[in-house]
C-alpha cells in the first residue's frame, strides 16, 4: 500500500490503548457495530437510501468495498468520512487490526459507494502528522454522535484532545482512480440535503401516527 511521500521519516502511530476499558470494550464494539452494518446499514445503501441514514446526528457514511487479502472476494464496510482536499477520507477506528484496513495494505484498489454516487479509487495510508492534524478532528466531528466515544462533545474538543485520543488510529485517503478531485455534495458532510430528507421522515411517521390514531378510536 503507497503511503505518505517520506512516511518513513514520520514517527510511528502509538499503539492502542490496553488494559482497563479499552480491553473490555473494543470486542462488544466490534460486535455491534458488525451486527448493526450487516443488518441496518448495507441493506439501506444497496437500496438507495444511503442520503437517507447520513445525518450529522448519526454520521455521514459511506460504503467502502475492498477486495479480502485471503479470500479474493470484494467486501463491503460503512463508515464515517470526510471529503478534503479533493479525496475522500476514513479511519481505521480500531486501530492496524481493523479487517477492511489490513485488506487494503494487499490491495489498495477500492471501490466507494457514498450517498447517491460512487466512484473507483486507490486509497493510500496518510503518516504525515500536519495532515493527521488538520484531517483527524473534522473527521471525527463529521462521524455525529459515534465521535463520542472518540472524546466526549467532540464537536467543542480541542484538537489536541482528538488527535491524542486518536495516535493509534490509522487515517486513509481515497483518490478517484481516473485522477479527478471529488466535490463534496449536498449529501456529504456539510451538506444540507439532509436538512428536507428527515422533514420528509417526521411527516410521514406524523401522518402514520395520525392514522392509527384514528384507527383506535374509530374501532
Amino acid at each position: 500500500m503507497a503511503e505518505h511521500p517520506g512516511a518513513a521519516a514520520f514517527p510511528p502511530l502509538a499503539e492502542p490503548p490496553s488494559g482497563g476499558g479499552w480491553t473490555l470494550a473494543a470486542p462488544l464494539l466490534r460486535a455491534a457495530f458488525k451486527a448493526l452494518n450487516q443488518w441496518f446499514m448495507l441493506p439501506a445503501h444497496r437500496v438507495g437510501l444511503g442520503p437517507w441514514v447520513s445525518t450529522p446526528l448519526g454520521g455521514w457514511i459511506l460504503v467502502l468495498r475492498v477486495r479480502g487479502r485471503k479470500s479474493g472476494r470484494m467486501r463491503d464496510t460503512p463508515l464515517n468520512y470526510l471529503i478534503e482536499d479533493g479525496a475522500v477520507w476514513v479511519m481505521a477506528g480500531f486501530g492496524r487490526r481493523t479487517e477492511w484496513y489490513r485488506n487494503l495494505l494487499a490491495d489498495p484498489a477500492v471501490e466507494v459507494r457514498l450517498p447517491g454516487r460512487r466512484f473507483a479509487g486507490t486509497a493510500d495510508e496518510i503518516l504525515d502528522p500536519a495532515v493527521r492534524a488538520r484531517v483527524i478532528p473534522r473527521l471525527v466531528r463529521a462521524t455525529g454522535l459515534p465521535g463520542t466515544m472518540v472524546v466526549p462533545a467532540p464537536w467543542i474538543a480541542p484538537d489536541e484532545d482528538v488527535l491524542d485520543a486518536t495516535g493509534f488510529v490509522p487515517l486513509v485517503r481515497i483518490r478517484m482512480r481516473d485522477g479527478s478531485a471529488l466535490e463534496a455534495g449536498p449529501d456529504d458532510p456539510g451538506g444540507r440535503a439532509w436538512i428536507w430528507r428527515q422533514a420528509v421522515v417526521m411527516a410521514v411517521a406524523l401522518a402514520g401516527w395520525r392514522l392509527a390514531t384514528a384507527i383506535r378510536r374509530g374501532g
